[in-house]
């Protein structure tokens, strides 16, 4: 006899301080919370490097003294969605070559090569949600539709 196991969803946020601290801080709970949800390896790891991309993207080019981030996570069966809030509703996807010796300016990339997708939601007067979902199981990834 089998057991079928229902999915559960389960949601899961945090406010950060506008601050670069709040990377390490983001890393920490992203990877905490995916732990305690049965979540790791390789997996976990992508979400928590998305993570320290799109709270860096946050505090250094979006905040600009608003004073806040917002975490959010929801998992539902292997699928996990992040969003990083901040309080600007300008798009962050314009891409922008990197300068060839320079750190910075890969962090979109970076997020496209890890994310199975992403996006952003914006809305004048309340902010945007810059958002990336992960699968747990990379093997049963549904198929991508053709552009």
């Amino acid at each position: 006899m089998s057991t079928f196991r229902t999915p559960v969803l389960r949601t899961w946020e945090a406010t950060l301080a506008e601050h670069s601290s709040s990377v390490r801080t983001a890393r920490r709970h992203i990877r905490d919370q995916l732990n305690s949800w049965g979540w790791e390896g390789e997996r976990v790891d992508d979400l928590v490097l998305i993570a320290s991309e799109l709270v860096t993207n946050a505090v250094v080019h979006a905040c600009q003294g608003q004073g806040e981030v917002r975490l959010y996570l929801q998992e539902f069966g292997g699928d996990c969605r992040l969003e990083v809030w901040d309080s600007r509703f300008d798009l962050p996807l314009q891409e922008r070559r990197p300068r060839r010796f320079n750190e910075g300016g890969r962090g979109i990339e970076l997020v496209r090569d890890l994310a199975f997708d992403f996006g952003v939601i914006t809305r004048r007067g309340a902010g945007k949600r810059v958002w990336a979902r992960v699968l747990l199981d990379v093997a049963n990834q549904p198929p991508l539709l053709a552009s």
